[in-house]
């Protein structure tokens, strides 16, 4: 992400505005403790004030990071400039005016211009200076792209050690890059397929299959055609040396397909000479020729004479397989002195090897040992020991990497699984301990409406039973008053005294009862709080025998109570005689 600073409008800058009142505020203070001779807590202020113009600096600035439409608007005005010269012009104007991702784009394009010209040392140059500005500026989208670059020319150059290191730093950087845009994923993606082309050089088909795939993947899922197209092509060409032919031809017949959808006349190119190694490899000789030539005829039109050399070498080495010794002459010198002129270490060895089967095979041994001396010597110039331990030492670190990001990731998804296990453990205990505390308030509120429902019934049975004694209660003192009146009509004087005593005890007794009927307190007794008495209970008992002598003497009943003591107890009486 790549930040520039530009003047802002007040509201932006309301927290400095802040911040400087504060410090004002603080000012202030300090010159008060100064005055007051209070010089601890002077410095003390003095020391916070310090540290307020580091926060002041940013103010009235803002962050601006490039945006993608930029990068675009930058890629088409450099791509519409063709010529090197032009091209270095452009960079020194951007240069000047300070457009500083302007000047990385330029130094990108112009570094893969001087390489597709197999000026591989001055790409390397301008490549190098671009990745400078990047690493400056901050911009890890030109910085990977710069690292990529850079691998590729060194990778040209023969130096697959440098050239490894570059894309492997390249792409560990776009692993740790949170940016998500085209430009990011298609900078991993060229990092991988860097990397797989380094390992099908050095013969590592297995790491190579593995890398190529990943970023065959990446391609796809970044809708390229010519990244696909590339891919499927280094994958078919495993196919084709493990021997994989049918595989091979469809890997190739794909990438035909992609490259002439994209347009590509050097994939076009390439595409016809893995054709041609196909029908080597088949003994059809005559189609191999017909496709080197091919491929041939389209790069003398391009200034990729690296490229270039593999159909010229190619040319040789099937006209060497065919025993035509004057076209295979003719094709190597051509191929060497190209090759000596972009200084392309790689192919010369297979220059030299061809010249030396061609000197073997006329008999000439002395010339054929001169090639066989040369083709060694470059070829220890390409990868000796040193080299390659570099190399595998540089692999097994991507891979260890590759490994610990995967069991990273692994143990990212393990704690993320503990994770959700832990919070479905908690939200079902949560739930079951929300379900049992509903259980339990139903069972609660059963329980009451239970308890209340027993007392109702409480309720209503010492309901019924009161009302059943009252009945009672009024009866018995209306018997007997009933039965007084019909005696005193047949009665004498003494005895109608007798009666009317009688009869007002026991009106009086029934004046009480309703009272006690009026009376609150005779439901409060009813259900639990008595109305307790103490006395002499024979007393009580011989009122109440006496009260129903006369009613008892009507129905010929002899009612007597007889007691022999005073009994002293606790009782409630039923009805009062006072």
């Amino acid at each position: 992400m790549v930040f520039v600073y530009k003047s802002v409008p007040l509201h932006q800058i309301m927290p400095c505005i802040l911040l400087y009142l504060v410090s004002y505020s603080i000012t202030m203070n300090l010159l008060s403790f100064i005055k007051e001779k209070h010089f601890r807590l002077a410095s003390s202020v003095l020391a916070a004030l310090i540290f307020i113009p580091f926060f002041l600096v940013s103010c009235g600035r803002k962050t601006e990071a490039i945006t993608p439409d930029k990068r675009k608007y930058i890629d088409s005005i450099v791509h519409s400039v063709r010529n090197l010269d032009s091209l270095a012009l452009l960079q020194k104007r951007m240069e000047s005016a300070g457009d500083r991702i302007g000047s990385i784009v330029v130094l990108r394009e112009w570094g893969k211009a001087l390489r597709n010209s197999s000026r591989f040392e001055d790409a390397l140059r301008i490549h190098s200076q671009g990745l400078g500005q990047a690493k400056d500026m901050g911009d890890t989208l030109e910085w990977v792209q710069a690292l990529n670059n850079i691998g590729t020319d060194y990778r040209r150059m023969g130096m697959l050690d440098v050239a490894l290191e570059y894309h492997y730093n390249a792409w560990k950087l776009s692993e740790e890059c949170a940016d998500t845009s085209y430009t990011a994923k298609k900078n991993h993606v060229v990092s991988l397929n860097g990397l797989g082309n380094i390992y099908l050089t050095l013969g590592n088909y297995e790491r190579a299959d593995s890398v190529l795939r990943m970023a065959l993947k990446g391609e796809q899922a970044l809708r390229s055609s010519l990244g696909k197209a590339i891919n499927y092509a280094n994958l078919g060409y495993i196919f084709s040396y493990y021997g994989k032919m049918d595989s091979a031809w469809v890997y190739y017949r794909k990438s035909m397909a992609l490259n002439m959808e994209a347009g590509s006349e050097l994939g076009i190119s390439l595409c016809h000479t893995y054709f041609g190694e196909l029908y080597e490899k088949e003994r059809q000789y005559d189609k191999a020729m017909t496709e080197y030539e091919t491929a041939y005829r389209m790069m003398q039109k391009s200034s990729d004479e690296w490229h270039a050399l593999n159909s010229l070498i190619a040319l040789a080495r099937i006209n060497q397989t065919t025993n035509n010794a004057g076209k295979t002459m003719e094709y190597l010198g051509k191929a060497k002195q190209m090759a000596e002129a972009i200084k392309a270490p790689e192919h010369l060895v297979e220059i030299h090897t061809l010249y030396y089967k061609h000197y073997k095979q006329v008999g000439n041994y002395p010339m054929a040992l001169a090639s066989y001396e040369k083709a060694t010597a470059m070829q220890d110039s390409v990868l000796n020991m040193e080299k390659v331990n570099r190399i595998q030492n540089a692999s097994l670190e991507i891979e260890r990497n590759r490994q610990a990001q995967q069991i990273n990731e692994a143990r990212m998804r393990l704690k993320q699984q503990h994770t959700r296990s832990n919070i479905s453990y908690a939200i079902l205990g949560f739930g079951i301990l929300l379900l049992a505390g509903v259980l339990l308030v139903i069972l609660y509120v059963s329980r009451l409406r239970q308890r209340s429902y027993q007392a109702l019934e409480r309720m209503s049975a010492l309901r019924e039973q009161f009302f059943t004694n009252v009945t009672h209660e009024f009866r018995t003192p209306l018997t007997v008053i009933l039965g007084l009146s019909h005696d005193l009509q047949a009665a004498d004087a003494e005895e109608i005294r007798d009666k009317a005593k009688t009869i007002e005890r026991q009106g009086k007794g029934l004046l009480t009862l309703i009272n006690q009927l009026l009376d609150i307190s005779k439901i409060k007794s009813a259900i639990g709080n008595a109305d307790w008495r103490n006395g002499n209970i024979s007393t009580y008992l011989a009122m109440l025998v006496e009260s129903y002598h006369d009613f008892a003497r009507s129905r010929n009943v002899h009612l007597q109570f007889l007691s022999k003591d005073e009994v002293q107890m606790d009782f409630v009486p039923i009805i009062s005689t006072r």
